[in-house]
């Protein structure tokens, strides 16, 4: 019916290259990092209140608060830069 006014989004873009090992190790580092910073911090956390020592329970929720936010930013760049068709 409307052959003239869609456009083939496949025709338009380059052949798609499947990913290699270097945006694997990449991805998973992307997504690693954060996730073990805040478990660190949580362990770390607990072990401090266990001991009372509240002035590191303060420096590990701020470390888990940066490690959420470079998790948020990491799936931003990941997602906005990284290729993939969602």
């Amino acid at each position: 019916m409307e052959q003239g006014t869609r456009r083939d989004r496949a025709a338009a873009s380059p052949p798609a290259q499947p990913e290699g090992f270097g945006m694997f190790v990449l991805r998973l580092w992307m997504w690693a990092v954060p996730v073990l910073m805040f478990a660190a911090a949580v362990v770390f956390g607990a072990i401090a209140a266990s001991d009372s020592d509240w002035g590191l329970v303060a420096v590990m929720a701020v470390m888990g608060l940066t490690a959420i936010a470079l998790f948020v930013f990491h799936w931003w760049v990941l997602y906005r830069f990284g290729g993939r068709e969602r």
